[in-house]
């Protein structure tokens, strides 16, 4: 079996055991065994050598014992027992394992000592492992979650969609994860969260996404690079956009790093140009990488290098601090051509000429929100010297009809350039606008950098 198929065993085995099950409804090998039995029924094995049956399950005492072929295993067991249960998994026959249980490199010599005897049990039973010091894997689109998060922080609860988020941190993932599906819902395919990364990496990962057609964008957060020749060689292959916050930049965050996940520091500025040359987008704040990877979800990508913005505003204060912002990003408000200029003319009050940004409000006071904004978005995303637009939205407490929906996705197909949207206002009443416009291809941020730097992203890659 090649390396590809193996790591696709991690994502949609069939067969698949706990080796740690525990009963005591208050621990991680619990959570697990719920998580497990959830998704795949009868087709799940526990193994705990302490107990027959758990919650009326028959539980086995080795690994060896379950009646069937295992495609994939989980290990949550204190971690001087492992190299025991590998090789029982080896003699198994089983080639995919996810270790998540922690002491290993992180913790020093001793560790480092029984990382090396896991990786020569893996060499001889031709396996791959996954971890360790990790929370696992969830595969959404097929609700199989090889992981101890509490089944209360995901059931119900996940959407299916096109990113694929990859967290070296274990705790950090759950964070990640219960900050998507309850701040800024968004739909997910695969979670996954990778620790030591003693021998699966987040190459071998990239390498399966830019294959899985069930993933559109790579989002990852990583303390080191394990294979980074490899990794920005794959990300040059794909169209898919990857954003990667890569933590341990400077001296002391590469120290932390290290007694984190072992995690071996690199040199910063060599990297930056990797990925820059590679296009992959770096972020730099948590809350930026999840962000990126919704909205670049959301959008189609249009590679403009030097991408020139028009920007529809109903306050002139947004439209100059949006302003100070392209800048800031090294880019450029569009030069509006005089016939633009005068279609947008036909809604503004006499006393008033447009420019760029436009602001809206005195056209809003004359013609209503509905004709101010419908006009003008024809007129700029016509206008061939515009590449995106930038749409200031505020949003009432009583919800006003301030655009056509449907005519504003229409427009950014048609013309094949992005508009990304700003709104502030009534919170409940921004949600629902949100939801009406991501669900049209159109990206929504609740602050305005936010928005400059997706513009960023989806034009020029960075």
């Amino acid at each position: 079996m090649s390396s590809k198929d193996l790591i696709k065993l991690f994502f949609n085995p069939e067969t698949v055991a706990l080796i740690g099950a525990s009963a005591n409804p208050m621990r991680p090998g619990h959570f697990l065994f719920k998580n497990m039995e959830l998704g795949f029924k009868d087709k799940f094995y526990p193994v705990n050598p302490g107990a027959d049956r758990i919650e009326g399950k028959v539980c086995y005492k080795s690994i060896l014992e379950v009646p069937a072929k295992i495609d994939a295993a989980v290990i949550f067991i204190p971690a001087q027992s492992i190299p025991e249960a590998l090789t029982q998994c080896g003699e198994k026959g089983i080639r995919a394992v996810i270790i998540e249980s922690a002491g290993f490199s992180e913790v020093g010599a001793g560790g480092d000592h029984l990382t090396r005897s896991c990786l020569a049990l893996a060499e001889k039973f031709g396996m791959r492992l996954w971890g360790p010091n990790c929370m696992g894997m969830l595969n959404v689109h097929r609700n199989k979650i090889l992981s101890f998060m509490h089944p209360g922080m995901w059931k119900d609860r996940l959407i299916p969609g096109k990113v694929s988020l990859v967290v070296q941190s274990g705790m950090l993932s759950a964070g990640f994860l219960m900050h998507i599906l309850s701040k800024t819902p968004f739909g997910l395919s695969k979670v996954c969260s990778v620790g030591n990364k003693m021998d699966v990496d987040e190459t071998d990962l990239l390498e399966y996404f830019i294959d899985d057609p069930e993933t559109g964008v790579v989002a990852m957060y990583l303390e080191s690079l394990n294979q980074g020749r490899k990794f920005v060689k794959l990300a040059r292959t794909t169209d898919k956009p990857i954003v990667v916050l890569k933590s341990g930049r400077t001296n002391f965050g590469a120290q932390a790093a290290r007694s984190h996940t072992a995690a071996l520091a690199q040199d910063d500025q060599i990297l930056d140009s990797a990925f820059r040359q590679a296009g992959i987008i770096r972020s730099f704040e948590m809350n930026e990488l999840m962000d990126l990877a919704r909205c670049l979800a959301v959008a189609p990508n249009h590679r403009i290098p030097d991408p020139r913005i028009a920007m529809l505003t109903f306050s002139g204060g947004a439209g100059v601090v949006a302003s100070d912002d392209i800048h800031d990003r090294g880019m450029k408000l569009s030069k509006l051509q005089p016939e633009t200029l005068a279609r947008i003319k036909t809604v503004f009050p006499e006393w008033m000429d447009p420019g760029n940004p436009v602001d809206l409000y005195p056209a809003m006071e004359k013609f209503g929100p509905l004709k101010a904004f419908g006009v003008s978005l024809v007129a700029v995303m016509e206008d061939p010297g515009v590449d995106a637009v930038f749409v200031h939205l505020f949003a009432p407490p009583a919800e006003i009809p301030l655009l056509n929906y449907d005519d504003l996705a229409g427009l950014a197909q048609k013309h094949r350039k992005p508009i990304i949207a700003w709104i502030i206002g009534h919170a409940a009443t921004a949600a629902r606008m949100t939801a009406e416009l991501e669900k049209r291809g159109i990206p929504v941020v609740d602050e305005i950098g936010k928005g400059i730097r997706i513009i960023s992203a989806l034009t020029r890659g960075r």
